[in-house]
């Protein structure tokens, strides 16, 4: 796995910066709780030094004692674990914010993209991403953006404490610190790599799983139900294979971590001791540290290295963290560029579209509006970057120019072969795709804005789309409807259902619109899906209806009755009806013929 890219180091550190403040405020409870630490040492060394003098002088142990010195530890007792824990709550709503911020903007990227998201994955493994690996910045956030911190302050402030009884066991303590970084850093970056190669793993699990359930009925048709399942357990053991591996490196770096700071301790206690007996080779004789010193600088060393030992285990929640940030930058990055062009219109959109009335049917003017997708060969650009030649561009021609103009309250058919762009045409429409040409609204009142100019999410808030399949979800019915109009009543459910023939059946269920569905609309037949989802667009009362091949799936007598359906309902809607079989709709005011595109453009030339 490469190095994270700036792009991923920007990203993560933007990420920290959302949430400062929090992170800053747990920062500084753990400097107080470390205060706190030295306080409740130097009590407990002045204790029991004290008690040890009045043993061997023969005096009573509470000699010379404060109880004041006991309230004292107690308090440190009671507010060092309080300060603790308000560090971890500080951390980890700071991290749940930033969490459910990153998954809000993926979902909306999601939206945005439309058809286009499958070039991010499939179903499976893009859920996969938003749940699991977004989780997987957690400890990043919640721990080590502070901890990074507290390895610095927590350190410096002991190590000014340990000076101030004995410099050579400060000295020492430094030159032990840098064990723990240096190895931390070696076993990390092996962390990282097979951080990210489990996430790849656990995406590609998720997608395959999926896709094996969804084809589980054919598969059962075919009796291949042992392929999904060979295919799943080796999938299985691969992810588990690459889980054990981070689990390993885990473990070995906890070690050895853990060893290093026991060794480190124990050459200061060595020392210390040997000072106490008077045996130290080089000052034979001589006490360097009273027992005060010695037994403050012993109770301080162990807390000096625990914030490294921290960083450390923390270390590899930073891997995978930037394992999770390579998986996600793609899906990141086009949920930056689409927040950004959203977020920042230029100064005359929003006077422009705020004198657009999408409410009624508006129609549409496309001049020469053409679709290229950058046909990308690897191979290729390797080769022209090491011969040092210059290669042409080349292109997939989605759609060839056309050029129609729709009227408000029309309804056409869009026609022509596989591949002649006509579901490219739609996604341009509904913008979820580049274009070269010009795509203008024309309102009932006769006012033209190019299609540019008006926000995205105001424009589809008026464009219903239907397709072969809709897209039902595993809820009741009226919670399916309720997707397309939130505040929808029951009244508002039953009337639509009644205009689209649904509610008789529907009533006669034992729970009515509380009927549950199953995944992809199961319980419901192809037409009554159909029905649904025509429902739906109902209740949203769009303006422009696109229609894409929402019968071709259906066995004629139902897609017949489908089409009086859409015949009835659509009157008033600007209607754009994908199919190959126009000669069926005769009620559709025009049909509109999308010739093949060439197949490869070069530099702007074709090659068929």
């Amino acid at each position: 796995m490469a190095t994270l890219s700036t792009a991923e180091k920007s990203f993560l550190k933007q990420l920290v910066n959302t949430v400062r403040r929090p992170l800053n405020l747990a920062w500084l409870l753990t400097v107080i709780s470390t205060l706190l630490f030295v306080g409740q040492a130097w009590l407990l060394a002045n204790i029991f030094s004290l008690w040890l003098t009045n043993y061997f002088d023969e005096l009573p142990l509470s000699t010379g004692i404060d109880a004041i010195w006991f309230g004292g530890l107690l308090l440190c007792f009671v507010l060092r674990p309080l300060l603790n824990m308000g560090r971890e709550l500080l951390s980890a709503r700071a991290s749940l914010q930033v969490r459910t911020k990153l998954r809000q903007s993926l979902l909306t990227t999601m939206a945005n993209l439309g058809p286009n998201l499958r070039h991010f994955g499939s179903d499976g493994s893009i859920s996969s991403q938003i749940i699991d690996q977004t989780d997987a910045l957690d400890g990043f956030i919640s721990r080590f953006s502070v901890q990074k911190k507290v390895t610095v302050t927590t350190p410096l402030i002991l190590l000014v404490v340990v000076a101030w009884q004995s410099k050579f066991a400060a000295a020492l303590l430094l030159m032990t610190a840098p064990l723990v970084p240096i190895f931390m850093i070696l076993i990390g970056h092996l962390t990282a790599k097979k951080s990210a190669a489990q996430f790849g793993a656990l995406s590609q699990l998720s997608g395959r799983f999926l896709d094996w359930i969804r084809g589980m009925p054919t598969l059962k048709r075919l009796q291949a139900t042992s392929i999904a399942e060979q295919d799943l357990a080796i999938s299985s053991e691969d992810y588990r294979r690459r889980t054990m591996d981070v689990l390993k490196i885990a473990f070995l770096n906890g070690a050895v971590l853990e060893l290093l700071a026991a060794l480190s301790i124990a050459l200061v206690a060595v020392y210390l001791g040997f000072g106490l007996m008077g045996i130290l080779p080089w000052d034979k004789g001589h006490v360097p540290v009273a027992y005060f010193g010695a037994l403050f600088i012993l109770l301080l060393a162990p807390e000096f290295y625990v914030p490294l030992r921290q960083l450390g285990a923390d270390y590899h929640a930073k891997a995978e963290a930037e394992g999770a940030v390579q998986s996600l930058l793609p899906i990141i990055t086009a949920a930056q560029s689409g927040s950004q062009s959203t977020a920042d219109p230029s100064p005359a959109t929003p006077s422009t579209s705020s004198t657009v009335d999408l409410s009624q049917a508006f129609g549409l003017v496309i001049n020469e509006l053409t679709i290229r997708t950058a046909i990308t060969d690897p191979v290729s650009d390797d080769d022209s970057e090491s011969s040092g030649s210059d290669t042409q561009p080349t292109y997939r021609t989605r759609l060839a120019p056309v050029s129609f103009e729709l009227q408000p309250a029309q309804r056409v058919a869009l026609v022509g072969d596989s591949g002649s762009g006509k579901s490219s045409l739609l996604q341009a429409i509904m913008g979820f795709v580049d274009y070269q040409g010009n795509i203008e609204i024309a309102t009932i009142s006769g006012q033209s804005i190019d299609i540019k100019q008006v926000p995205q999410q105001q424009l589809r808030q008026h464009i219903g789309y239907l397709a072969q399949q809709v897209a039902l979800m595993p809820l009741t019915i009226a919670q399916n409807l309720r997707l397309a109009n939130p505040s929808a009543s029951d009244e508002q459910l039953i009337e639509v259902l009644e205009e689209v023939e649904l509610w008789q059946l529907i009533k006669r269920l034992p729970q009515g619109l509380d009927t549950q569905l199953g995944d992809r609309g199961q319980g419901l037949s192809g037409g009554q899906q159909q029905r649904l989802g025509i429902a739906q667009l109902l209740l949203r009362k769009d303006s422009l209806w696109l229609l894409d091949e929402p019968t071709e799936h259906l066995d004629p007598d139902t897609a017949d009755r489908v089409h009086q359906l859409l015949q009835r309902v659509s009157e008033g809607k600007t209607v754009i009806w994908i199919t190959h079989s126009h000669q069926q709709l005769v009620w559709l005011d025009s049909v509109i013929k999308l010739s093949l595109p060439p197949a490869v453009t070069v530099m702007g030339e074709s090659h068929d």
